[in-house]
């Protein structure tokens, strides 16, 4: 018996996306990415969802949005019968690890960190780092240092065409986060320590003793 042939994921991504995004776009909706993988026995069809944003008013989804957008994506792929046999939709906001999709999501992501997904032959790599620009197709991209290697490598040029799958990566800068807050927390302390310091020297300080003045309900001899 033939081997059944595994279902190409990507191209039935594209389908979705294919489907979906004029619809999302007249919702004023922006799909950031579409993925689908095998789960639970069953296809699971992620739908990352955003507002297309107002530069004057740059706002984010919200789960209300999000609910009414997953009953609209329910029906429009029911009547389409994409999929044969069955399969989970879940329609998200983007969250901190934003997907990275069309040109200009790469535009806006310049100078912050990113985690890309980049075809090498027949296989992937994975790069990590801040992304400098993303000029001409062209994505210039600085790996951190590492502790064993303390100066930074030398920068990586991808071509658009080679990134399979791209994020935001905040956790890249999680040590420059940890470390922000434990200055905070220092300078926190200092300050508390001061005010209880100067608390402590007005209570000790000594009063003034009040004058023998004469009350107005006292009568002159």
């Amino acid at each position: 018996m033939a081997e059944r042939a595994r279902p190409n994921l990507k191209q039935m991504a594209d389908r979705v996306l294919s489907l979906l995004e004029p619809e999302m776009e007249t919702d004023g909706l922006d799909i950031l990415d579409v993925r689908v993988f095998q789960g639970g026995g069953r296809l699971q069809v992620r739908i990352y969802l955003d507002l297309i944003e107002d530069a004057l008013n740059p706002v984010g989804i919200n789960l209300d949005q999000c609910a009414r957008a997953g009953r609209s994506i329910n029906m429009l792929m029911e009547e389409a019968d994409l999929f044969s046999g069955q399969y989970v939709i879940e329609v998200s906001s983007p969250g901190i690890r934003r997907p990275l999709r069309l040109d200009r999501h790469f535009d806006a992501a310049v100078g912050q960190s990113v985690d890309l997904r980049v075809r090498q032959g027949n296989k992937s790599r994975r790069v990590r780092g801040q992304l400098l620009s993303f000029e001409n197709n062209v994505l210039r991209v600085q790996p951190p240092s590492t502790d064993s290697s303390p100066e930074l490598p030398a920068e990586v040029k991808i071509l658009r065409r080679e990134v399979m799958e791209a994020n935001l990566d905040p956790e890249f800068n999680a040590k420059a986060i940890i470390n922000e807050d434990r200055r905070q927390k220092k300078d926190d302390r200092r300050e508390e320590r001061s005010a209880k310091r100067d608390a402590k020297k007005k209570k000790n300080r000594p009063r003034k003793r009040p004058g023998n003045r004469k009350s107005s309900s006292d009568s002159e001899e």
